[in-house]
């Protein structure tokens, strides 16, 4: 489940470095999203709120990208903020007949949860359609091989582990 976080009405971009009051905000509202999203561990990870942009808040937002899809470059702009505050109600849904590369991972991310057997095109046809029936199916999502907010949710706890390697 995805909940809305209440966010600054001035979402500045933030980057490494970077310090002051936006900065903790930041912190903050990373460590309710990665709470929210990190169901199984006892001790979801959770960053010092210092008010620096250090080492570990660009870890923490890498890690953040990486489990929304998103561009993995550290820098907290519009669509790391978006998430940030709307979670995966702010993705887009995919279905038969999406082309991108967003579709070129979902593929491979089903392939990497042996959910996909064909080629990783970037085109959501009637393989990547049966890959997502028979993932939702086995998240006991409905089974109608349209990725929305469930699905997404879903889609982030297969790449998390990846996502933690990727990250740190």
């Amino acid at each position: 489940m995805t909940t809305t976080i209440y966010c600054p009405t001035n979402k500045a971009t933030l980057k490494y470095g970077g310090k002051g009051e936006a900065i903790a905000e930041l912190q903050l509202l990373l460590n309710q999203r990665l709470a929210e999203i990190d169901t199984i561990s006892e001790y979801p990870l959770q960053i010092p709120v210092t008010g620096y942009f250090g080492e570990q808040t660009i870890g923490a937002v890498k890690y953040l990208q990486c489990l929304a899809f998103l561009k993995i470059d550290g820098i907290v702009g519009p669509k790391t903020w978006e998430y940030l505050c709307e979670g995966s109600t702010c993705l887009p849904q995919l279905s038969q007949g999406s082309r991108d590369g967003l579709v070129r991972v979902i593929q491979q991310t089903l392939k990497d949860g042996g959910f996909y057997i064909g080629e990783v095109d970037g085109i959501y046809g009637p393989k990547t359609a049966k890959a997502v029936i028979d993932f939702q199916a086995s998240r006991h999502l409905l089974a109608d091989g349209i990725i929305g907010p469930q699905t997404w949710n879903a889609l982030i706890q297969l790449v998390a582990y990846k996502c933690t390697i990727q990250a740190f």
